[in-house]
């Protein structure tokens, strides 16, 4: 409990005793040891399975693809269909098409299989990513609106 809790608590209040004033410096700072952090468990995932990815990647990549298309689309369609604001389905959709690829990396670290059962969110986290970017970027152009409750 200590290494997810505690460690980035003590972690942020050092760091901002020696950073002080403004924080963008320090937003900065963190936004790059995570995605540096993320970057380090992918690699290590996928080299450890490159055999595994070599049988199955494709087919890997194309079903997460589809896994998270069908996320973002159920979220939102099923969100249209019991009549929630549009702000509301946007905010469904992605709640729904995100899923948490980092705890399953965790969890197939603890089983001991991150080589086999740890590829799947090594391939979908990145993706989830990339997707959810393209998907915000195209709402940004489209203004949800405020829409009044009937």
């Amino acid at each position: 409990m200590g290494w997810f809790f505690f460690l980035p608590m003590i972690g942020a209040k050092i760091l901002s005793y020696f950073i002080k004033g403004d924080n963008k410096y320090l937003e900065k700072l963190l936004s790059l040891i995570s995605m540096v952090g993320i970057a380090v468990i992918v690699t290590i995932i996928t080299a450890s399975g490159r055999d595994s990815l070599l049988k199955v990647g494709a087919l890997l990549l194309v079903t997460s693809l589809l896994h998270n298309i069908a996320g973002y689309t159920l979220g939102y369609g099923l969100s249209w269909l019991v009549g929630m604001p549009e702000k509301d389905r946007r905010t469904v959709a992605f709640e729904v098409g995100m899923q948490n690829g980092g705890l399953a990396s965790g969890l197939a670290l603890q089983m001991g299989k991150v080589a086999t059962v740890g590829l799947a969110p090594a391939i979908f986290g990145p993706l989830m990513n990339i997707t959810g970017s393209v998907l915000a970027n195209f709402w940004r152009g489209k203004p949800a609106g405020e829409e009044i409750p009937k």
